[in-house]
């Protein structure tokens, strides 16, 4: 099928598709956690978690944001995605190739708790051609990459479930993960060659690639950076002092749940983009009533989940990883703040995407990325995980000052207001939860708060409101 005649999906049903495929996973995947945290107990559960927060930082080096630059290009000339596709495909793996001789270096390093995971894991990163999702975004194909997501981490889950027992050796969780990425590189694959029909070509593919790196290199050390963010206070803690693996536990368990529920967001501006990239072209106009409505729309759920999430959290994380990881709860009540800050901040960020800013986007996701180092290194010998668990709520809260003053310099202005109603109902049930506590008890007060926040929020919008915004 010749990609320019696909049919082009509105961003609703972008987004549903999406939702569909990548919270089936999501859960998958967390579920898959818990059983792990539960099973191994929380020194090993620490271990492993260090090695993948490792390992996920690798594979972004490697993948260089090839992913939101070649969807941006693919989305205005989809004729391109036949030389990009090798392109890109070869930087990657040029770039994967050291990334894990890095990896298996870093192995000697780790100890003997998680001696020779770090090389299994790393196998990942030499899967990095393969991960083409981004031809489908940009082709607004998400049926794809919805199904792709789902087969990948179902069969890591999968096999965890089927593998992992109380002393299980950790690299076998490992290996359950390369086996999902083997699962995703064959179904790309199939899908861009049999599906799309898109064939590679190779002409001038290698002085290709290296343009690409030129044009590219500023978002995928954007990428990088604002995944270090999220990455580094399970890094940090795990290497200040590797004798208490436990501490990492307690941060990448909270880490965890709010990464899961992050993909609503993660959705949402994957979608987004597209939109904002045309509307730009049409005209700031159009783009400020479009990036105005969103923020009307997308703070009422990043607000209801940061309530609830603060509200709920002595039930939540016990009843997901078990009672040993209570310890979990204070930093997962800092860390959830991320939803909304992120949810904001993301209109900033992907506005400089789309409108090929990504050197301010990568400043504003660099200055995040320091300030979780620097306060991780400090918080966490004092505090342990809620003091990097406030390192990481602290730099979102940078990233998102530094991207609006960029957007606001280099694009245009937008008006904030509109997420005043939801911040300050968000503000109003937080405090009847804690003050009802006292009262009707914990879980039932914390119950009342998020349905009055839900109500009040359905008070706002009637269906015509929903269909514009």
């Amino acid at each position: 099928m010749p990609v320019d005649s696909l049919r082009r999906r509105s961003f609703a049903v972008r987004y549903v598709t999406l939702f569909g495929g990548e919270v089936t996973s999501k859960v998958a995947v967390l579920l898959a956690f818990a059983y792990l945290a539960r099973v191994l107990g929380p020194r090993d559960f620490g271990v492993i978690e260090l090695a993948l927060s490792t390992t996920l930082l690798v594979v972004l080096a490697a993948e260089m944001g090839l992913g939101s630059y070649g969807a941006r290009l693919i989305e205005t000339s989809p004729d391109r995605a036949a030389r990009l596709v090798p392109r890109a495909g070869l930087l990657r793996l040029v770039l994967a190739v050291p990334a894990y001789l890095v990896m298996v270096a870093l192995s000697a390093a780790y100890g003997t708790d998680g001696g020779g995971i770090l090389v299994v894991y790393g196998l990942v990163v030499l899967l990095t051609p393969f991960n083409t999702q981004w031809v489908f975004q940009g082709l607004r194909q998400m049926q794809w990459v919805a199904a792709g997501s789902l087969l990948r981490y179902g069969t890591f889950a999968v096999l965890v479930l089927l593998l992992v027992r109380p002393g299980t050796d950790p690299r076998i969780v490992a290996a359950a993960e390369v086996a999902g990425a083997v699962a995703l590189a064959l179904f790309n694959s199939t899908v861009l060659g049999w599906v799309l029909g898109i064939r590679a070509d190779w002409l001038g593919a290698l002085r290709g690639a290296f343009k690409l790196l030129r044009e590219a290199w500023f978002l995928g050390a954007s990428d990088l950076a604002w995944m270090a963010m999220w990455l580094s206070p399970a890094i940090v803690i795990g290497w200040i002092d590797p004798s208490r693996p436990e501490q990492v536990a307690w941060i990448a368990a909270a880490v965890r749940i709010v990464i899961a529920l992050h993909t609503f967001v993660w959705l949402y501006f994957f979608n987004l983009l597209p939109n904002l990239s045309r509307e730009l072209h049409t005209g700031h106009d159009a783009w400020r009533v479009l990036v105005q409505r969103s923020v009307s729309l997308s703070m009422w759920p990043a607000c209801f989940l940061a309530a609830g999430g603060t509200l709920f959290a002595p039930v939540l994380l016990t009843s997901v990883f078990g009672e040993a990881y209570d310890q979990a709860v204070v930093p997962f009540q800092i860390v959830i703040w991320m939803i909304p800050v992120t949810w904001l901040s993301g209109h900033f960020r992907y506005s400089l995407i789309a409108g090929g800013r990504q050197d301010l986007d990568f400043a504003a996701s660099a200055s995040a990325a320091v300030t979780t180092v620097v306060l991780a290194v400090i918080l966490g010998r004092t505090h342990g995980a809620p003091g990097v668990a406030a390192a990481l709520l602290a730099a979102g809260l940078v990233n998102a000052g530094v991207a609006g003053s960029a957007m606001l310099r280099a694009i245009g202005t937008i008006r904030l207001g509109a997420a005043t109603p939801a911040l300050v109902t968000c503000a109003a049930s937080i405090l009847i939860g804690v003050a009802g506590a006292w009262v009707i008890g914990r879980f039932a007060a914390a119950t009342l708060a998020c349905a009055l926040y839900a109500l009040v929020a359905a008070s706002r919008w009637d269906r015509e409101s929903l269909r514009n915004a």
